[in-house]
This record gives structure tokens, sequence and C-alpha cells, in this order.
């Protein structure tokens, strides 16, 4: 339903109407500004805070926004956002997929097709690629802009670049053994309806890595709604319990849940601090770039369809 030209829903995992009270909210509600005036906020971290209001559903717990943009202002915010990589250096996203990447090595066989959905320009599908056995890739990104970068990670493997972001119809029914979304599944408006589908594309076995934000976090807890992660591009944030219950709707069984290491420069995590204090810096010290690794906001699940699941 559109509401004062913005979706208005009810939550994306079990359908309960939202409750009267939202839990997070910044200073100036984004439901209260019109969308030309939230077109600004959309880019960068270290800007003034608008976001859609946070509700807890009362019935599985999900933190989410009742209200959102709809599909057409997505796309015209998504289209004018710039490259993924642009405010951590890329050898701190290295260490970052890589571990990702190590996680997802100790719990499911690297061989078969293996399907990516956001791979920016590879970072995390060259692990797979150098360290894996997989005979074939389908790698799902809607900006042409990094097409090439991603296609020379790719080397000799056998891939497709789908721009389509979830054409998954392109992939074979049970073609694949793993499907990887990292920070993918936050921004979506109906991601049972996603995992439901990705499901039928899974061979027997085969196993789902997201990588999301996690609302429970330490981090979350001391700057509340000062937390990155509430933003305009997160229409729903999850917890452990809350993905647990989004992939026992979807037909999925949870096999692995862990709290992920990230590495940041420490001017990075000074500049978000300060910040979060409401000291508006727009420099500090370098330190040489050192990054430090650290369990701040960010988890990892994987899950496997569920023997008697069917496509609904």
């Amino acid at each position: 339903m559109i509401q004062n030209g913005y979706l208005s829903r009810h939550c994306p995992i079990c359908g309960s109407k939202p409750p009267a009270k939202p839990e997070i909210s910044s200073e100036v509600p984004a439901e209260t500004k019109d969308f030309e005036s939230l077109v600004p906020y959309w880019n960068g971290l270290f800007k003034d805070k608008v976001f859609f209001s946070y509700y807890r559903c009362e019935t599985c717990g999900l933190l989410y926004t009742p209200t959102f943009f709809t599909g057409p202002q997505l796309a015209q915010l998504y289209a004018q956002m710039p490259p993924n990589m642009d405010v951590v250096p890329l050898d701190s996203l290295e260490r970052t997929q890589r571990g990702y990447f190590d996680m997802l090595k100790s719990a499911a066989p690297l061989q078969g097709g293996f399907i990516e959905v956001g791979p920016d320009v590879g970072l995390f599908t060259r692990n797979c690629v150098k360290d894996g056995r997989f005979d074939q890739y389908w790698l799902f990104e809607p900006n042409r802009d990094v097409e090439s970068a991603l296609s020379s990670t790719m080397g000799a493997a056998k891939f497709h670049i789908i721009h389509d972001m979830f054409g998954f119809s392109q992939v074979p029914d049970g073609a694949a053994s793993v499907a990887v979304m990292v920070h993918v599944m936050d921004h979506l408006l109906d991601p049972v309806a996603t995992l439901r589908e990705l499901r039928g594309k899974l061979a027997p076995g085969g196993n789902v890595m997201l990588v999301t934000h996690d609302e429970s976090s330490l981090l979350r807890r001391a700057i509340g709604w000062k937390w990155p992660a509430f933003c305009l591009q997160h229409p729903e944030i999850y917890n452990l319990k809350t993905m647990r219950k989004l992939f026992e709707i979807a037909g999925y069984d949870v096999v692995k849940q862990a709290k992920t290491v990230n590495y940041f420069p420490i001017a990075f995590l000074l500049k978000q601090l300060l910040w979060a204090l409401g000291l508006k810096v727009n420099s500090v010290p370098s330190f040489g770039q050192v990054a430090v690794g650290l369990k701040l906001g960010n988890m990892l699940t994987i899950a496997t369809p569920k023997r008697a699941a069917s496509n609904d």
C-alpha cells in the first residue's frame, strides 16, 4: 500500500501488523520528509542521520520499517549510488571478505555451481575462484560500471554476470551448491520470497550464506540510534534469532551462525566514534592506515533447505 508517497507494509517475515510505537527513530524521522529532501541523505556514512523509524514486530521480533521507499524510488536512489568501496580501504575489505570465505569453507564443500548476489568487484568471489572447486558461477550484479573489474577477477572460470539483481530464472533448478549474499539481505523488501526462489536453484544439501548487520551487537547497544546500520538503505535489520526465523519461514535449517570479524582502519573507527558522539569532524589522523579486526556489528549465517520443503 502506498501512503504519503511511501510504501506502507507489515512485517516482512511473518506478516504481522506493526505495533503502535517505534523502537528506534532518528531526530527527524524520514517518514516526515518528502522523497526529494531525502535524496541527499542516501549516500555516505558521515552525514546527519535521517532514516525511517524502526518498529519491533510483536510476533517474530524483527526490527523493520513499516514505512519505506517504493520500488521506483529505490531504483532512482540506487542508480546514483557510488561504488561500494569508497569508505574503507581495499586491503581491509579483502581481509574481511577472506574471513567470510574461511567460515564458508569450514561448513560447506566448495564445488558444483556458485551463486553470488551483489558481488560488486568480486572480493568474496576471488577467494572462491582461487581456493574453491566450483565449476560454474552465476553473479547477479546490477552495477554495470564494475563489470570489467568483476570479469577480470574470474580468470579462466566459467561465469555469467547477470545485471538483473534477482534474475534467478537464468540459473537452472538445482544447479548451485552454494549461494552467497554479503550485506544484501538487509536491503530487501521481501526477503522471504527471495530465499524461497533461491531455494529452488540449490542442489540437495546446498547452502546459503548470508552476512548481515546484527542489531543486537555491542556497538549498536553502545551508540543506540546513531549506529551506522540504521540508515535509509535498510528496511529491516536482523539479529541471530530473527535471522533463524527468516530462514525457518523460507524453508531452511540453519547450520551455522557466528559473529564476524571486520577489519577497519583506526582512523575510520575514530571518525565513526566522534560522529556518534556528535563531533562532526571531517578528517582525523591517518595512523598510517593501520587496521584492526573487531567483532563490532555483523553476523554470518549458513543454512540449507529443509528436505521436506517445497517451493512455495
